[in-house]
């Protein structure tokens, strides 16, 4: 029984001394958790830029094709009426 009581003392000497170190770590990990969300809100608005950003890209890209196209088909054009005249 003796040895129950001494087992039950040192276990409460041990948390006693830790118990602060815990709650500032807890503490420390809040802190890093909200900066992590913090990061994670930049990153989500960053990515919809990039996704704009590329959509802006496709586009342009199309009209650069259609732009091409336009001037093959005029080359073409202008090369049959320089055949004719």
């Amino acid at each position: 029984m003796a040895a129950r009581g001494v087992y039950d003392n040192v276990k409460q000497v041990i948390q006693d001394l830790i118990a602060p170190d815990l709650e500032r770590i807890k503490g420390q990990l809040t802190g890093i958790d909200a900066g992590l969300r913090a990061v994670n809100d930049r990153i989500d608005a960053l990515k919809e830029r990039v996704e704009q950003t590329n959509r802006r890209i496709d586009d342009t890209n199309k009209r650069l094709d259609e732009a091409l196209n336009i001037r093959e088909r005029l080359a073409a054009v202008e090369a049959r009426l320089a055949a004719l005249g």
